[in-house]
This record gives structure tokens, C-alpha cells and sequence, in this order.
């Protein structure tokens, strides 16, 4: 897999703030967490995936979709539109992409056809059921978000959000 062109790609679709956002220069003497402070991030990011999940269950049980269909519709209509493009985003390979690919194409929530530039790619868009069953996500999401957070403002928001961007970056690879 190129992780290059993952970076690339991620960075070509993320949002408006992330974009505005510029990655933050390290510290001079490094990082100083303690175990502890380290363990309750590891804790927040395994149970945190919960608020995602929950933000898609409702539109992956009504249209049968797998694990990623509910964010491939989303990643989709930010601007990710080949399937190689997918499989780059979510670190998996062709075949996970394409089975996904086919469970939204039956429910009506995504169509492909041969690319513009390369009629040798296949081009994918949301439908416009594709297209409000991604606004539902992000609408619960949206609300999970304010209802769990309450006692958190925008800018402890964003700090948050940066601190899961520098974890998003590419991992250290087994050489």
C-alpha cells in the first residue's frame, strides 16, 4: 500500500478547519506523559469508537451495509471517489472496498460509472438516497457530539480533534 498517497488523499478530502489547522511543531524536550496519562487516551480512543458506531448503526441496519459503508458514503461525498482512493483511506485492501461497494450499490445509496479523466477508473457518487442517508450520519454524529460534550467548548474541541489528527498520521511500519 503507498501511504504517501493515502496522506495526500486524506488531506484532499479533510474538512475546511483541519485544513486551516497547521500540525503542531514539537515540543524541545519531547513528549512527557506519564503511563497513566497514556493509558486513559488509549482508553478514550478503544471506547471512543462507540460514538461512531452509534452515529452509523441506524443507516447501516436499514440498507444491510458492512462495517465501513456508512463512512464510505461520507468519504465519498467529500471528494473521494475512486475505489483504490478508499482502500488507501481505510487501510484495507481492494476486495474489502469492492464487497462494501457492492452492499450500497444494491441499496441504492451509491452509483459508478467509467472516471472523466481515466475511463479505465471507475468513478463513484452518492445517489441522492446516498446522499441522506451521509447527511443522517453526520446529523448523529452532530448530536452525539453535543450531548456527550456538554462540558467541553470549541477550543478544548479542536485540541481534541488535533490530538486524533497526529494519531491518524501514517503509523510506524515493521521494517
Amino acid at each position: 500500500m503507498n501511504h504517501v498517497d493515502r496522506e495526500k488523499t486524506l488531506r484532499n478530502f479533510s474538512s475546511e478547519l483541519n485544513r486551516q489547522t497547521p500540525e503542531r511543531p514539537a515540543k524541545p524536550d519531547g513528549a512527557d506523559f506519564s503511563a497513566g496519562e497514556v493509558a486513559f487516551l488509549a482508553e478514550g480512543l478503544a471506547f471512543g469508537q462507540r460514538a461512531l458506531r452509534a452515529a452509523t448503526a441506524k443507516v447501516t441496519e436499514r440498507y444491510n451495509l458492512g462495517p465501513r459503508g456508512a463512512w464510505i458514503l461520507n468519504v465519498v461525498s467529500n471528494g473521494v471517489t475512486y475505489p483504490l482512493e478508499l482502500a488507501s483511506v481505510f487501510c484495507v485492501g481492494r476486495s474489502l472496498i469492492t464487497a462494501e461497494l457492492v452492499r450500497l450499490t444494491d441499496a441504492g445509496l451509491i452509483e459508478s460509472r467509467p472516471g472523466k479523466d481515466d475511463r479505465r477508473k471507475t468513478e463513484l457518487t452518492l445517489t441522492p438516497l446516498g446522499q441522506q442517508a451521509s447527511g443522517e450520519v453526520r446529523a448523529e454524529f452532530s448530536a452525539i457530539v453535543h450531548r456527550r460534550l456538554p462540558g467541553f467548548d470549541a477550543t478544548e474541541l479542536r485540541i481534541a480533534a488535533e490530538v486524533l489528527r497526529a494519531l491518524a498520521r501514517e503509523p510506524e511500519w515493521p521494517e
